[in-house]
Protein backbone atom coordinates (compact mmCIF):
# COMPACT_ATOMS: atom_id res chain seq x y z
CA UNK A 1 0.00 0.00 0.00
CA UNK A 2 1.28 3.54 -0.76
CA UNK A 3 2.12 4.93 2.55
CA UNK A 4 2.73 8.75 3.41
CA UNK A 5 6.36 9.49 4.88
CA UNK A 6 5.70 13.54 5.12
CA UNK A 7 6.01 14.89 8.60
CA UNK A 8 7.47 10.75 9.38
CA UNK A 9 9.69 9.29 11.31
CA UNK A 10 11.40 6.57 9.38
CA UNK A 11 13.94 4.02 10.60
CA UNK A 12 16.29 2.63 8.33
CA UNK A 13 18.34 -0.39 9.48
CA UNK A 14 21.42 -1.20 7.22
CA UNK A 15 21.55 2.75 6.05
CA UNK A 16 24.96 2.85 5.75
CA UNK A 17 25.25 0.09 3.09
CA UNK A 18 24.47 0.52 -0.84
CA UNK A 19 20.62 -0.24 -0.49
CA UNK A 20 20.17 1.55 2.52
CA UNK A 21 22.14 4.71 2.05
CA UNK A 22 20.63 5.09 -1.16
CA UNK A 23 17.17 4.53 0.17
CA UNK A 24 17.93 7.73 2.90
CA UNK A 25 19.43 10.15 0.60
CA UNK A 26 16.47 9.62 -1.86
CA UNK A 27 13.78 10.00 0.67
CA UNK A 28 15.56 12.91 1.74
CA UNK A 29 15.43 14.41 -1.82
CA UNK A 30 11.66 13.57 -2.58
CA UNK A 31 9.57 13.77 0.89
CA UNK A 32 10.03 16.88 3.01
CA UNK A 33 9.54 17.52 6.43
CA UNK A 34 11.28 13.68 7.09
CA UNK A 35 13.10 12.35 10.28
CA UNK A 36 15.32 9.39 9.19
CA UNK A 37 16.94 7.56 11.86
CA UNK A 38 19.49 5.34 10.38
CA UNK A 39 21.54 2.00 12.16
CA UNK A 40 24.04 0.47 10.72
CA UNK A 41 26.60 -1.89 12.89
CA UNK A 42 29.45 -0.41 10.28
CA UNK A 43 30.93 -4.27 10.11
CA UNK A 44 34.17 -4.69 8.01
CA UNK A 45 32.50 -7.64 5.67
CA UNK A 46 33.76 -5.27 2.61
CA UNK A 47 35.82 -1.94 2.97
CA UNK A 48 34.25 0.10 6.18
CA UNK A 49 35.55 3.52 4.51
CA UNK A 50 33.37 2.87 1.50
CA UNK A 51 30.30 2.91 4.23
CA UNK A 52 31.56 5.91 5.98
CA UNK A 53 31.67 7.95 2.71
CA UNK A 54 28.11 7.15 2.24
CA UNK A 55 27.46 8.34 5.57
CA UNK A 56 29.28 11.50 4.52
CA UNK A 57 27.23 12.09 1.75
CA UNK A 58 23.89 11.80 3.29
CA UNK A 59 25.37 14.43 6.03
CA UNK A 60 26.04 16.52 3.04
CA UNK A 61 22.47 15.86 1.67
CA UNK A 62 20.80 16.76 5.06
CA UNK A 63 22.88 20.40 5.00
CA UNK A 64 21.32 21.67 1.95
CA UNK A 65 18.20 20.07 2.38
CA UNK A 66 15.47 21.92 3.94
CA UNK A 67 12.99 20.04 6.63
CA UNK A 68 15.00 17.19 6.79
CA UNK A 69 15.96 15.59 9.98
CA UNK A 70 19.01 12.96 10.22
CA UNK A 71 20.36 10.90 13.12
CA UNK A 72 22.82 7.97 13.05
CA UNK A 73 23.14 5.42 15.43
CA UNK A 74 25.97 2.90 14.87
CA UNK A 75 24.83 -0.18 16.69
CA UNK A 76 23.53 -3.96 15.92
CA UNK A 77 20.17 -4.82 15.75
CA UNK A 78 20.89 -8.00 17.50
CA UNK A 79 21.58 -5.99 20.43
CA UNK A 80 17.86 -6.06 21.96
CA UNK A 81 18.55 -3.08 24.46
CA UNK A 82 19.51 -0.69 21.52
CA UNK A 83 16.52 -1.68 19.90
CA UNK A 84 14.09 -0.85 22.14
CA UNK A 85 15.96 2.52 23.35
CA UNK A 86 15.63 3.41 19.59
CA UNK A 87 12.04 2.74 19.54
CA UNK A 88 11.53 4.53 22.63
CA UNK A 89 13.20 7.91 21.50
CA UNK A 90 12.47 7.97 17.81
CA UNK A 91 8.95 6.26 17.67
CA UNK A 92 8.98 5.51 14.29
CA UNK A 93 5.95 5.25 12.17
CA UNK A 94 7.87 3.49 9.11
CA UNK A 95 10.66 1.00 9.53
CA UNK A 96 13.04 -0.13 6.59
CA UNK A 97 14.64 -3.25 7.54
CA UNK A 98 17.20 -3.73 5.05
CA UNK A 99 20.01 -4.81 7.70
CA UNK A 100 21.45 -8.45 6.97
CA UNK A 101 24.55 -9.65 6.78
CA UNK A 102 25.29 -10.77 3.43
CA UNK A 103 26.90 -13.63 1.27
CA UNK A 104 26.94 -16.70 0.49
CA UNK A 105 30.10 -18.16 0.59
CA UNK A 106 30.48 -16.18 3.70
CA UNK A 107 27.92 -17.76 5.56
CA UNK A 108 30.05 -21.23 5.43
CA UNK A 109 32.88 -20.05 7.33
CA UNK A 110 30.95 -17.28 9.40
CA UNK A 111 27.56 -19.14 10.41
CA UNK A 112 27.34 -16.97 13.93
CA UNK A 113 26.94 -13.71 12.23
CA UNK A 114 24.22 -14.81 9.75
CA UNK A 115 22.46 -15.95 12.94
CA UNK A 116 22.51 -12.78 15.17
CA UNK A 117 21.68 -10.28 12.35
CA UNK A 118 19.49 -12.17 10.12
CA UNK A 119 17.52 -13.87 12.85
CA UNK A 120 18.06 -12.19 16.19
CA UNK A 121 18.19 -9.13 14.91
CA UNK A 122 15.09 -9.67 12.95
CA UNK A 123 13.28 -10.47 15.40
CA UNK A 124 13.98 -7.69 17.69
CA UNK A 125 12.68 -5.52 14.72
CA UNK A 126 9.73 -7.12 14.75
CA UNK A 127 8.91 -7.60 18.35
CA UNK A 128 9.70 -3.72 18.51
CA UNK A 129 7.56 -3.18 15.60
CA UNK A 130 4.86 -4.95 17.53
CA UNK A 131 5.13 -3.63 20.95
CA UNK A 132 5.25 -0.11 19.29
CA UNK A 133 2.71 1.78 16.98
CA UNK A 134 4.62 1.47 13.26
CA UNK A 135 2.49 1.59 10.72
CA UNK A 136 4.26 0.02 7.51
CA UNK A 137 7.48 -2.36 8.25
CA UNK A 138 9.24 -3.14 5.27
CA UNK A 139 11.52 -5.86 4.95
CA UNK A 140 13.94 -6.86 2.17
CA UNK A 141 15.09 -11.00 2.09
CA UNK A 142 17.30 -11.66 -0.90
CA UNK A 143 16.78 -13.68 -4.28
CA UNK A 144 19.42 -16.44 -2.83
CA UNK A 145 15.53 -17.62 -1.09
CA UNK A 146 14.68 -19.16 -3.73
CA UNK A 147 17.56 -21.34 -4.17
CA UNK A 148 17.47 -23.92 -7.38
CA UNK A 149 13.71 -23.30 -7.92
CA UNK A 150 14.18 -22.99 -12.21
CA UNK A 151 10.74 -20.93 -12.46
CA UNK A 152 11.66 -17.18 -13.45
CA UNK A 153 10.75 -14.83 -12.77
CA UNK A 154 10.84 -15.57 -9.34
CA UNK A 155 7.14 -15.15 -7.34
CA UNK A 156 6.62 -14.57 -3.65
CA UNK A 157 4.20 -17.11 -3.89
CA UNK A 158 6.79 -19.77 -4.93
CA UNK A 159 8.01 -22.67 -2.32
CA UNK A 160 11.10 -21.71 -0.85
CA UNK A 161 11.54 -24.48 1.15
CA UNK A 162 14.57 -25.81 0.40
CA UNK A 163 17.16 -23.45 1.01
CA UNK A 164 20.87 -24.45 -0.54
CA UNK A 165 22.95 -22.25 1.69
CA UNK A 166 22.86 -20.86 5.32
CA UNK A 167 22.82 -17.21 4.39
CA UNK A 168 19.03 -18.22 2.20
CA UNK A 169 17.72 -19.78 5.10
CA UNK A 170 18.07 -16.88 7.31
CA UNK A 171 16.64 -14.79 4.79
CA UNK A 172 13.66 -16.45 4.35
Amino acid sequence: PNVSLQNKTVLITGAAGFIGANLVKELIKTVSPIHIVGIDNLNDYYDVSIKEYRLGEIEALVDVTENAKWDFIKGNIADKNLIDEVFSKYSPAVVVNLAAQAGVRYSITNPDVYIESNIIGFYNILEACRHNEVEHLVYASSSSVYGTNKKIPYSPDDKVDNPVSLYAATKK
